[in-house]
């Protein structure tokens, strides 16, 4: 037995000696699903509820029960999404998988379900204290285990890593147009954060600017310009560039996959090892997705979320038995704006400080 395949049990003994009621917190490329298995096998439940974000998690859960022989006829799957359509139902189990990531109408919907169910097992990589603090309020779910992303590189579990934050100036050459004014997006920033300071002075409202700002960092140029360059360099090694908007993973001239594009086969292709050695995605792929084999990460675009932004790094940290000595390297491109700055400062808030580099 393997410590993960060790830690993995103990998990599961957590949570059935512990009243059968919470979350287990364990990190990213942990196994989850085979912490799960182990609690499945014990209770040997007739009815079960598996809800997750997207379809991609579903099948993680298929594949590690074919892989484990547990049958899963005994299992109800659906999404995040559709968990309203059970809420008056009874099961042996509820699993609530990436539970960090129900919005608040979902948080509603598995209020009820939870009224109506003992049992639940809430599952998360990635949780921050105000995430912590929500599930518990709105849910009565407690975290009961935690396994950090640094205790699991400390024991093995999961490969060390290195992130290198690229910081670049707003493109102050090309000229665009924005709604009718030619400028550069350096321009453009700076005076939709003269109008947002003007608002907020007057008491407004400045949501919609905001959201007009971050549009700018998300397409921005200089990001592209700096991501082409790192691509260059490692033309030759595997890489999976995570973008904000579809326009910039199309302009990276390498093969993309998000929700306007239907590249599935060619993103199918990449995880599994196969194909081009780089990929960009948008929207897809952060959760539920091993890569193999993938040791690069670039990251064109976050937001302050540090959940979001640790599910995204934690892609290329699994182990790899046919390379022991492997390291995860993790490029993230900031613009100098300190909006951003701090958006990334949050964003970091699960890594070890000492492995983060600016360059």
């Amino acid at each position: 037995m393997t410590l993960r395949d060790k830690r993995q049990q103990e998990f599961a003994d957590v949570w059935l000696n512990h009243g059968r009621f919470g979350i287990l917190n364990l990190c990213p490329r942990f196994g989850k699903i085979r912490t799960t298995i182990n609690i499945l096998k014990k209770l040997k439940s007739k009815g079960i509820l598996i809800a997750y974000p997207d379809n991609k998690i579903k099948e993680s859960w298929k594949a590690d029960f074919e892989e484990l022989r547990y049958n899963d006829e005994n299992v109800t799957y659906t999404t995040h999404l559709s968990l309203h359509k059970y809420k008056e139902e009874s099961f042996d189990l509820v699993v609530l998988d990436e539970i960090h990531l129900l919005s608040e109408a979902q948080i509603e919907a598995a209020k009820e379900l939870i009224d109506n169910n003992e049992r639940v097992l809430g599952l998360t990589g990635t949780m921050t204290d105000w995430t912590k603090k929500t599930l518990f309020d709105e849910l009565g779910l407690s975290v009961l285990a935690e396994y950090p992303i640094e205790q699991a590189v400390e024991e093995g579990v999961i490969v060390d890593y290195e992130i290198f934050v690229k910081t670049v100036p707003l493109d102050r050459k090309t000229l665009q147009n924005y709604k009718g004014k030619n400028r550069t997006e350096k321009q453009q920033f700076e005076a939709i954060s003269w109008a947002i300071n003007y608002t907020e002075e007057r008491g407004g409202n400045t949501m919609f600017l905001r959201l007009a700002r971050m549009r700018i960092i998300q397409n921005s140029l200089a990001k592209l310009e700096c991501t082409k360059r790192i691509l260059e360099k490692y033309k030759n090694e595997r890489i999976l560039v995570f973008c904000g908007v579809t326009k910039i993973a199309d302009a990276l001239g390498i093969p993309s996959y998000h929700s306007k594009k239907g590249e599935k086969e060619m993103f199918e292709k990449f995880v599994s090892g196969e194909g081009s050695n780089h990929m960009a995605v948008v929207k897809i792929g952060n959760t539920g997705v091993t890569y193999k084999p993938l040791n690069k990460v670039i990251i064109n675009y976050f937001d302050s979320n540090a959940e979001n932004l640790a599910q995204k790094i934690n892609r290329c940290m699994a182990m790899e038995y046919d390379n022991p000595d492997k390291k995860a390297q993790i490029y993230i491109i900031c613009t100098d704006e300190s909006v951003e700055k701090n958006w990334l400062k949050k964003a970091l808030q699960f890594f070890d400080k000492d492995k983060i580099k600016y360059i």
